[in-house]
């Protein structure tokens, strides 16, 4: 074979579809064209017809996909003609043109590729590989630390489901079957969709982004909802339960039994935020005592989650202030390790878990009606409870909303920020249920 052979010209539209030419000589191309090859790629395979010009019957939104796709066709294309034992290990060089996905700019690089039975220069990334890069790119972006290491086990889950799939050949039905086999062991409808397909949704868009993929697969595949079950959301504590609850935490000499109820129920704070707190997040700030939650105390779920929030004078009242001077430690609720304990135990980006666990053992012991089968989140009713408790007193949304950390609904809310002497101010209508 002539060394002009080896000249593979691949062109991709705006729509995806892959053009591959071919150089062969005229007397081998005259004695094949219109002949009917098979080309094998990864699970699967599709015909083409031998011509000057060959289209592919595929169509590929990265010009990585489409590469690959040409080998492929080429490799094919040489093995019906000529053998490989006439071409040997000798390397195709690839030209990319009519780069159609890049705004229709024309490339002209090479690039070498190997053949058939060689190792590929450029391997495919894996799943995992995927999800690595993607994670790093979160963090990079400012992204919460506390999101990689969950969604790298639900990721991890669905790579052992698909097993040897390359993440460029996953589709749609890939995802179907994966939704129904978390239903079928019982996964909840909610925590499918919510947690398992939003990260497969934002690691196969990065995918996308960054010419991994043609397409998100995750595009498309819906959840059939119990349209009789909408509406029926967690609820807050009642007014009995929650004069309960903190009778009980008054009762306390465990630090986080004591005051983490508390603050919860006064601030409309996520408990995790609480838990973690530092004995330098309480401050003094304008002549206000207030919290500061950040990231780096521990997980926030929001930008608007870091802000300063008053505390309310019932915990000041109860000596809060006098057990953060006295605390002796960083983290106000969390222990030191044990001795002999795995520092790998205690998660970088929550220290409190375990602090989190105790506690919600310990409302559990109570012996109250609540727990998820009766609608009330043990942890997360308090942030119902305080919402119910800012619209009784008449506290207008925009503030309720910037001492718990929501953000903000409509376009009208987000301008002007509200100062920590007004929150301090409408705080004080929370009337605390004992």
């Amino acid at each position: 074979m002539p060394s002009s052979m080896n000249d593979m010209v691949v062109s991709v539209d705006a729509e995806g579809r892959i053009k591959v030419r071919i150089p062969l000589p005229d007397d081998v191309l005259s004695r094949y064209r219109g002949s009917t090859i098979t080309v094998p790629f990864r699970l699967f395979e599709f015909t083409i017809q031998l011509d000057d010009e060959v289209t592919v019957p595929l169509a590929s939104h990265s010009f990585v996909e489409a590469e690959k796709i040409a080998n492929a066709v080429a490799a094919s294309i040489m093995q019906a003609v000529t053998g490989w034992e006439t071409v040997g290990a000798q390397p195709i060089v690839v030209r990319k043109a009519g780069l159609g996905l890049t705004g229709g700019s024309r490339a002209a690089a090479e690039e070498t590729c190997a053949a058939p039975g060689e190792p590929d220069p450029h391997p495919s990334p894996s799943l995992m590989d995927l999800f690595e890069a993607w994670a790093a790119h979160h963090l990079r972006a400012g992204g919460a630390p506390t999101t990689p290491p969950y969604w790298r086990l639900l990721v991890s889950r669905f790579a052992a489901f698909v097993g040897q799939v390359p993440p460029a050949a996953i589709t749609s039905q890939h995802l179907r079957d994966y939704r129904d086999h978390l239903l079928a062991s019982g996964r909840k409808l909610r925590t499918a969709r919510h947690a398992d397909f939003a990260a497969l949704r934002a690691l196969f868009h990065y995918a996308v982004e960054n010419g991994h993929v043609p397409a998100n697969p995750v595009t498309g595949v819906k959840f059939r909802v119990d349209r009789l079950a909408v509406g029926r959301g967690m609820l807050a504590f009642n007014a009995d339960e929650a004069r309960q609850i903190l009778a009980a935490a008054d009762r306390e000499t465990v630090p986080a039994f004591r005051w983490i109820p508390w603050l919860t129920a006064l601030t409309g704070s996520r408990v995790a935020t609480i838990a973690n707190l530092r004995a330098r997040d309480v401050q003094n700030v304008e002549g206000i005592w207030c919290l500061r939650i950040t990231r780096e105390a521990g997980p926030i779920k929001t930008a608007a989650s870091e802000r300063l929030v008053p505390i309310h004078p019932a915990i000041l009242q109860r000596g809060f202030l006098a057990f953060v001077r006295d605390c002796g430690r960083e983290r106000l609720f969390v222990e030191g390790r044990r001795r002999g304990a795995d520092p790998a135990a205690t998660s970088p980006y929550n220290p409190a878990r375990s602090t989190l666990r105790r506690l919600t053992q310990w409302l559990h012991d109570l012996e109250l009606e609540i727990g998820r089968e009766h609608r009330k989140d043990p942890n997360h009713a308090w942030r119902h409870w305080f919402k119910e408790q800012a619209f009784i007193a008449g506290i207008p949304e925009k503030i309720a909303d910037a001492i718990v950390g929501h953000a903000h609904a409509n376009a009208s809310r987000r301008y002007g920020a509200v100062s920590l002497e007004v929150m301090a101010r409408n705080l004080e209508k929370i009337r605390p249920p004992m």
